[in-house]
């Protein structure tokens, strides 16, 4: 699974040319496959999404499963942050060395634009979900 993982990372960095992410060599530590597969353990429940004018634009359960099986084949989101590098600005996570975290856009049905849904993933394997654009966050894993 480790080397299936290498590969498929490989070839998106071939593809797509994101040589800041080749830089960077970020993927979860060695053994932590089960970081990227999703589980029941891995919905979040009873989740109220904000648009920008605060109001509720969704509420429901959350799926993680679906966007760490997006970033364990090397797909990206549009967005142009998505796969970047989490820099832990508002200190709300682990405090860690730079470049440990990386944040991708979950897709809020109803928005148009990338919404306030991501999901931050360490180094170590570790997994955060904001539904509110950093201002809160939930360990997953």
């Amino acid at each position: 699974m480790k080397k299936v993982l290498l590969i498929v990372l490989a070839a998106w960095l071939l593809v797509t040319g994101y040589e800041h992410l080749a830089e960077q060599a970020w993927w979860p530590a060695a053994g932590d496959e089960a970081a990227l597969t999703g589980d029941a353990a891995l919905v979040v429940r009873g989740v109220e999404v904000r648009d920008l004018d605060g109001r509720v634009a969704w509420r429901g359960d959350v799926d993680l499963g679906p966007v760490l099986a997006r970033i364990e084949r090397g797909q990206r989101d549009p967005h142009r942050n998505d796969g970047g590098v989490f820099h832990n600005r508002e200190r709300r996570l682990p405090d860690r060395p730079g470049g440990h975290y990386r944040e991708y856009v979950i897709r809020t049905p109803g928005i148009s634009h990338a919404g306030p849904q991501r999901l931050v993933i360490g180094r170590d394997g570790e997994i955060f979900y904001t539904a509110d654009h950093y201002r809160s966050f939930r360990r997953m894993r």
